[in-house]
């Protein structure tokens, strides 16, 4: 029997983290899914929603701020134990990008009020501009590159819902351009 409980603990700790990822993907697609019908909904009605805030999910963001914990009790545990210099090293690098990757998602935020869009960087840089300084946007692989006078001005990552944002650019008629197109004509010249 012990071996038994033994082998059903170790298929559970070989697949969890597989199932976990799953789960995770599951209800990031099915939040969006359910926000894209109350959207679809609002604009059968006619509604246009002049306020909205675009962030990054937040169950996605804990798992983040999860890893920096999890990578930087790592990273001193295997210091303190370790006499080798690489274990700590490979954890101090999944530390330090975890530890970005989770600073990005809880700053990064992009708020629409009206005309008025308030962009704060990763950094906590707040720059206000409005949708008629916007010269033209940029799709590449998922991801909208915003420019303003030619300079790129944010970037709305593929993992973020995007949809309300991209009907204010249609419904203003700013130019989307793909960024591979464009890449395909500087090479020809």
């Amino acid at each position: 029997m012990n071996g038994f409980l033994r082998m059903c603990l170790n298929i559970i700790t070989q697949i969890g983290p597989y199932l976990v990822v799953l789960l995770l993907l599951t209800y990031i697609v099915n939040l969006q899914q359910k926000r894209a019908k109350e959207r679809e909904e609002e604009q059968k009605k006619g509604i246009i929603r002049t306020h909205y805030i675009i962030k990054t999910e937040k169950v996605l963001t804990m798992f983040f701020v999860l890893a920096v914990f999890l990578f930087g009790g790592a990273t001193v545990a295997s210091a303190i134990q370790q006499d080798d210099l690489f274990p700590p090293l490979v954890f101090s690098i999944f530390f330090i990008v975890s530890l970005i990757g989770s600073l990005n998602m809880i700053m990064w935020k992009l708020e629409v009020n009206g005309d008025e869009i308030t962009w704060r960087s990763t950094f906590g840089r707040k720059r206000t501009f409005h949708f008629e300084d916007i010269t033209y946007c940029e799709r590449k692989k998922g991801s909208m590159r915003v420019y303003v006078n030619g300079e790129k001005l944010f970037t709305i990552d593929s993992n973020i819902d995007k949809e309300e944002f991209m009907e204010d650019i249609k419904r203003r008629r700013i130019p989307v351009k793909s960024y591979w197109a464009n890449q395909h004509k500087k090479n020809r010249k």
